[in-house]
């Protein structure tokens, strides 16, 4: 009888490469500037990086997992004020890449509009991740563990964006 194999940590720096070749395959990443009242682009890089967009990214496809199983992905994140959006991803529950990759992908596709991917429009799940974690704005945010992360309960927001698309 052979011995189980034992779930190895999740490599952070591979996902983002990974993030990074599937936000270069698919249609320009932006985010809308509300001062400006534009779209400006987002490079690769910054979308798939650790202290760039890949928190968000991460957030919404532990959300698209969380109403698919009731169960969380594990992500950690921390808060880090030096960084795109004040998180910065520190790494992942141990288990399978695939799940993580397919949400991550799945979140991409259920916002995503013929001309771009509108970072803006992901806004909905990437809060309902931070309301139930729980994160003040006022304390620093707390790292979900695997074991903490697979107890909550999903929120059904969905991932569709409010409003009319333009």
């Amino acid at each position: 009888m052979s011995t189980p194999a034992r779930a190895r940590p999740i490599d952070i720096e591979w996902i983002s490469k990974v993030v990074k070749q599937l936000v270069e395959a698919g249609p320009p990443v932006m985010v809308h500037d509300t001062v400006a009242d534009r779209n400006v682009p987002v490079s690769a890089d910054v979308a798939a990086a650790p202290d760039g967009f890949l928190p968000l990214l991460l957030a919404c496809g532990d959300t698209v997992w969380l109403e698919a199983t009731g169960r969380s992905l594990g992500i950690d994140l921390a808060r880090d004020p030096q960084t795109v959006l004040g998180f910065r991803v520190d790494g992942a529950a141990a288990g399978p890449v695939a799940p993580l990759l397919l949400s991550v992908m799945h979140a991409m596709a259920e916002v995503a509009r013929p001309d771009m991917l509108l970072i803006n429009d992901l806004q909905g799940p990437w809060q309902a991740a931070q309301e139930r974690l729980r994160w003040d704005a006022k304390k620093p945010a707390p790292v979900a563990t695997a074991h903490s992360a697979s107890s909550v309960r999903p929120d059904r927001s969905g991932l569709r964006p409010a409003g009319p698309r333009p």
